[in-house]
C-alpha cells in the first residue's frame, strides 16, 4: 500500500509539525531528553531564565561559566567536543537572547567566557581545535558587541584591545581587531599603533622579543584595517624581506593603482621557489593594469610553459593576431607532449581537450607516468577509451602494475576494477601492434605477480568497476 503523501510530510521535524503537537506533548519530549542530555538540559533552562528576565538569564550564565572554571579535571580528545558543545552553546545565548536584551551585560559575560580560555586549554587535549574554534569565535564576538555597545572612547578601547592581545597565548583574540573596527574608527587604530611602537621603545630582551611577536602581525593587520598601503610597508623589516612579503606588498600597491611600484617589488631579488606562481601572477597582473600589452602576452606564455596552465594559454591565444592563433595553438600543444613532466602534460591535453596528442604522449612516455598517478591516469584513460582504447589500455595496465609492482594490498580492489577496465578493451586492441594482446599481458602479469592471491582473488571475483 502506497504511504499517504499527506502523513509523510506531517512528520518532518519543522516549527510547525512540532507546535501541531501541542505544549504537553512538547513539554514531556524535552523533559525526557533532559533527563537523559544534561548539556540539553542545561539549553532548556537557559531559555527559561532568557524568558524570565535579563538578569536571570546573565545569573545562569555566570553560574555555568563560574562552575567550568572551578574544574580541574583533565579532558583527553575524546571528552573535549562535548565540554566544546557546551561553550558554545554558553557563546551564542551570551550573543544571542543576552545581548538582544542588555549588551553590557553580554560584554561582561562574554569577558569571563574568554577568560576561561587559559585554564581550559591547559587541562584539555584539543588536538582536533574544536576548543580553539569556540574560543576565536568568542573574540571575534566581543568585537561585535563592542560596535554593537556604541559610545567607546576609541583611546580607551584601543588600550583594552591591545591588553588582551598581549595576554593572549593562544591566538584566541587574533581576531578581535578586525571585529571591533568599526568601534575603534581610525582614531582607535592609531592609538594601538602609537601604544605599540611607544612600548616596543621601553622594552628589551624576551619581553621584547614577545612583544614583537603580537606587533608583527597586528601592525599590518592595523594597516589594513585602514586600507594604508603605505602603513603596511612601513611594518616591512627592509633585512628580512622575502619572496612571500614582497607579494603581500605588491599585491596592495597593485589594489591601490600603483603598479609601477609593484613591479619593484616584484621584481627585489628574493628566494621565490615557494610562491613562484604568485608572483608571476602579480606580475601579469601589474603589466596589465599598465596597459603593457607586449609584456602582458609575454608573461601568460611563461605561466603556460612553466605551470601547463590552461587558462593562460587561452588568454595568450586570444591576445594574438588574427590567424596567427590555429598555428600557435598547434606548436603550443607540441610542446605540452613534451613537457618534463608527462603526467601534468597529460592531465592538460585530456582537459583541453587534445586526445590525439594524449594519445601520442601516452604511446611514447608509457615508461615516464608514474603509476601512482591515478588522480590523472585513470580518468584520462576512461576519456581515451572510445577513440584511443589502445592508449586507454595502457593506461590501465600502468595503474595495475602501479599496485602490484609495490604489493600494495589496500588498493587492489582498484587494481582489480583497473584491469576488468583494461580486459574490457581486449577486443577493440586486436591487432594493434603498439599493445600486447590482453591475453599475453595478463600471462606476462601472472608470471610476476602470481603469488599476489589478493589480487587475483578479486580479479577473479570479476569485481565491478
Amino acid at each position: 500500500m502506497a504511504r499517504s503523501k499527506t502523513t509523510t510530510s506531517t512528520r518532518k521535524l519543522t516549527a510547525e509539525t512540532l507546535v501541531a503537537l501541542g505544549p504537553e506533548s512538547l513539554a514531556r519530549l524535552i523533559l525526557t531528553q533532559a533527563e537523559a542530555d544534561p548539556l540539553f538540559a542545561r539549553a532548556v533552562r537557559m531559555a527559561m531564565a532568557a524568558k524570565e528576565d535579563v538578569s536571570s538569564l546573565a545569573h545562569e550564565i555566570d553560574k555555568r561559566l563560574k562552575t567550568i572554571r572551578r574544574s580541574t579535571r583533565f579532558l583527553d580528545w575524546d571528552k573535549v567536543r562535548p565540554l566544546a558543545r557546551e561553550l558554545d552553546q554558553l557563546r551564542e545565548s551570551i550573543v544571542g537572547p543576552l545581548a538582544e536584551q542588555s549588551t553590557k551585560l553580554a560584554i561582561e559575560q562574554m569577558r569571563l567566557f574568554l577568560s576561561l580560555a587559559e585554564s581550559v586549554y591547559e587541562r584539555a587535549d584539543d588536538s582536533n581545535g574544536s576548543l580553539g574554534d569556540v574560543f576565536c569565535q568568542g573574540g571575534e564576538d566581543l568585537g561585535a558587541l563592542w560596535v554593537r555597545a556604541g559610545d567607546q572612547d576609541p583611546a580607551s578601547l584601543a588600550a583594552e584591545i591591545l591588553s588582551l592581545i598581549e595576554a593572549d597565548g593562544y591566538g584566541v583574540f587574533d581576531g578581535l581587531p578586525a571585529a571591533a573596527s568599526p568601534a575603534l574608527g581610525k582614531e582607535g587604530r592609531a592609538a594601538m599603533r602609537s601604544l605599540l611602537l611607544e612600548r616596543r621603545g621601553a622594552l628589551s630582551g624576551d619581553q621584547l622579543r614577545r612583544h614583537n611577536y603580537k606587533a608583527n602581525w597586528l601592525l599590518p593587520a592595523l594597516a589594513d584595517l585602514d586600507d594604508d598601503v603605505d602603513a603596511f610597508i612601513a611594518t616591512v623589516d627592509p633585512e628580512r624581506r622575502n619572496a612571500l612579503l614582497n607579494a603581500e606588498v605588491a599585491e596592495r600597491l597593485i589594489a591601490h593603482d600603483r603598479a609601477t611600484e609593484a613591479l619593484e617589488w616584484i621584481d627585489a631579488p628574493a628566494d621565490r621557489g615557494y610562491n613562484e606562481r604568485q608572483l608571476v601572477d602579480l606580475r601579469l597582473k601589474a603589466l596589465e593594469t599598465l596597459g603593457r600589452t607586449e609584456e602582458a602576452r609575454a608573461q601568460r606564455r611563461q605561466i603556460f610553459e612553466r605551470w601547463l596552465d590552461s587558462d593562460s594559454l587561452r588568454a595568450w591565444l586570444k591576445s594574438l593576431p588574427d590567424f596567427e592563433d590555429f598555428e600557435a595553438e598547434q606548436q603550443a600543444l607540441d610542446f605540452v607532449v613534451g613537457h618534463p613532466d608527462p603526467a601534468l602534460a597529460l592531465h592538460f591535453l585530456i582537459g583541453w581537450p587534445e586526445l590525439k596528442r594524449a594519445a601520442k604522449l601516452v604511446l611514447e612516455r608509457l615508461d615516464q607516468l608514474e603509476g601512482r598517478r591515478y588522480d590523472i591516469l585513470r580518468p584520462a584513460a576512461a576519456a581515451l577509451e572510445a577513440d584511443y582504447p589502445g592508449a586507454a589500455t595502457l593506461l590501465y595496465r600502468r595503474l595495475v602494475a602501479g599496485v602490484v609492482d609495490r604489493a600494495s594490498s589496500k588498493y587492489y580492489p582498484y587494481a582489480a576494477r583497473d584491469y576488468h577496465a583494461a580486459a574490457a578493451l581486449a577486443h577493440a586492441i586486436e591487432g594493434d601492434p603498439a599493445v600486447p594482446s590482453h591475453t599475453d599481458w595478463t600471462a606476462e602479469l601472472r608470471r610476476q605477480h602470481g603469488r599476489k592471491m589478493g589480487f587475483w582473488s578479486l580479479v577473479e571475483g570479476r569485481v565491478s568497476r
